[in-house]
């Protein structure tokens, strides 16, 4: 396993010392994805965590008759629409009277939602596994299987007709540590009287490469069972082991549907390009196999929250924070209106730039939580609008050209940073 400070589990919160956890609900604003934003509802109030929504609005050239690009216009029309539609779908699903935070981002959705995770240190993402009709679901859920691929966050894909949060899990372990980390996601996903199975799949009777005496089943159960010993558990959770035979992905997805199961917990195996491309066949068909919810937990989960009585600001002083803040509200002052590009820079992904051609509006830090916000967008009303939220932040500083012009805002977070430079 790498040693990048990022792979170690991400919990919800369990006792005060923890910061308030985040569940993140990614939308499209459609009826595919009321059930989703439920139960992400749910999750979050049963867990004290903060319900977020984000949308993302696929990125294509728009282009009108005459080949000439029209992207303002048609851009601010477009984020206009999906937002009133997640607006409206907050309405329908949480009642006239919800509020919930809602960002709308422009991108490839499942990198964008994987981003966003990542920087908002969440420790769910929920969104919508699609239609119900598995044969329509196989061109519908391309965005959950692309982000399980990818994403450092446990991800709970909920189908369209899902009304409350788990409360029977179906878990597919290989006696790997992610799959264990997998059983132990589903027992917080059940609640305190919810049931937990364990469920191992063995070869079929006709794999010759597996002894045919009974020796291999018991081993396997004597192993699950040692997986169940491990797990914390509230006293009102149910676990349960089986040993099953045949095709992994269909014994499960049978099993699940047997005992009538509302969610199916695994693990994701494997890091890089080529890993990701060939994410195991088995997650692959339980993604476009389920008609419940499914639950993925990735090998290489973001960092636990650091106690916030523990918080520490590295190589600074206790006056740094406020030292941002009025950093933060010089820079303000010399470069609102300017046109901004902002990039981030991860040690894992690389340079990659998100944001372009956003009038600059504010920055700001936040004492309380450790943040910096970016604000971003037109002053007129009805005009774009953006706002960046970074945690965990270590360094804020300026960089200036020769003459003392302000060039670019760097902020340092974990072992990435995003840098705020300027278009024009």
């Amino acid at each position: 396993m790498t040693e990048s400070p990022y792979l170690v589990e991400q919990m919800l919160p369990t006792d005060s010392d923890r910061q308030p956890a985040i569940v993140l609900m990614a939308t499209d604003g459609t009826e595919r994805s009321d059930g989703a934003l439920q139960v992400a509802a749910a999750r979050a109030k049963e867990s004290g965590a903060t319900l977020e929504l984000m949308t993302v609005i696929q990125s294509e050239p728009i282009i009108d008759s005459e080949h000439i690009y029209a992207g303002d216009g048609e851009g601010l029309r477009r984020w206009t629409v999906r937002r009133m539609e997640v607006e409206r779908q907050v309405a329908r699903v949480l009642g006239p009277d919800a509020i919930v935070s809602i960002t709308v981002l422009e991108g490839n959705p499942a990198f964008t939602i994987s981003r966003v995770a990542i920087e908002r240190r969440a420790a769910l993402v929920v969104l919508g596994l699609g239609r119900h009709d598995i044969a329509h679901r196989i061109f519908s859920d391309e965005t959950a299987l692309q982000l399980t691929r990818i994403s450092r966050v446990p991800v709970l894909a909920v189908p369209s007709v899902a009304a409350t949060t788990p409360r029977h899990a179906v878990v597919a372990v290989d006696f790997s540590d992610v799959a264990e980390r997998a059983a132990q996601a589903a027992v917080a996903a059940v609640g305190d009287e919810g049931i937990v199975e364990l469920v191992h799949v063995l070869p079929a009777l006709d794999d010759l490469s597996i002894p045919n005496d009974g020796a291999y089943e018991v081993w396997a159960m004597q192993q699950l069972n040692l997986v169940a010993a491990k797990l914390f558990t509230p006293i009102g959770v149910k676990v349960s082991c089986a040993v099953l035979r045949g095709g992994a992905a269909g014994q499960v997805l049978d099993h699940a549907a047997h005992v009538g199961a509302d969610v199916i917990a695994t693990g994701t195996h494997g890091r890089g390009f080529v890993a990701r491309a060939i994410l195991g066949s088995v997650t692959t068909k339980l993604i476009r196999g389920a008609t419940c919810a499914l639950l993925t937990v990735p090998r290489d989960p973001l960092p636990a929250l650091v106690p916030s009585a523990a918080t520490r600001i590295a190589g600074q002083s206790f006056e740094a924070p406020l030292a941002w803040s009025r950093l933060l509200s010089e820079f303000t002052k010399r470069n609102a209106g300017r046109r901004t590009i902002i990039e981030v820079d991860d040690l894992d992904i690389g340079a990659q730039a998100q944001e372009y051609n956003y009038p600059l509006l504010g920055t700001s830090y936040s004492e309380r939580d450790g943040r910096v916000d970016l604000i971003l967008g037109d002053r007129f009303a009805g005009g774009r609008h953006l706002s960046r939220s970074i945690g965990s932040v270590i360094a804020v500083d300026v960089l200036t050209d020769g003459a003392g012009h302000d060039i670019a805002l760097r902020v340092q977070h974990g072992t990435s940073q995003t840098l705020l430079t300027f278009a024009a």
